[in-house]
């Protein structure tokens, strides 16, 4: 028998904390797109850290900057939790986007290297991003709302 639960806040935090992918939910014409996003969860700002190139979704988030963000840790259909961030869309620029891509890629190495994973090919490219004038778009997601759920088979 399985029981879903809702999760505590600190078991919330925990799951953003643990993870570098999740899922981006944003609204373009009127539409809901659900995208894969990397990401590292800055505890201390309470915001999600996050970059893309210009195109579609940042142009979608510069018109309409509420958004949703999900992660979650499934090992079954019995056994899962998921975490949704609510909150706003913010475009950082000149010092504090180079600061936030480094504490991003700084971030998301030291969770990958917490999990014993494969370092993504992207982590190398930062150091030369941060001195380039054409930047990847750096935002963050200030959170306003984190609700979670978990399922957990009791038998």
């Amino acid at each position: 028998m399985s029981t879903i639960a809702d999760l505590e806040l600190v078991k919330c935090t925990g799951l953003l904390a643990d993870n570098y992918v999740g899922h981006l939910a944003y609204i373009a014409n009127n539409e809901p797109h659900v995208v894969p996003s990397t990401y590292f969860f800055d505890k201390d700002e309470k915001s999600i850290l996050c970059f893309a190139s210009n195109g579609h979704r940042i142009n979608a988030l510069r018109k309409c900057n509420t958004v949703s963000f999900q992660v979650d840790s499934i090992e079954s259909f019995r056994n899962w939790q998921s975490v949704q961030v609510h909150g706003t869309f913010q475009e950082l620029t000149g010092d504090s986007a180079k600061l936030c891509l480094k504490r991003f890629a700084d971030g998301v190495q030291r969770t990958i290297d917490s999990k014993n994973a494969e370092r993504p090919h992207f982590l190398s490219h930062f150091s030369g991003k941060l001195q380039e004038a054409e930047m990847p778009v750096v935002y963050r997601i200030a959170v306003t709302k984190i609700t979670g759920k978990s399922v957990e088979d009791l038998t």
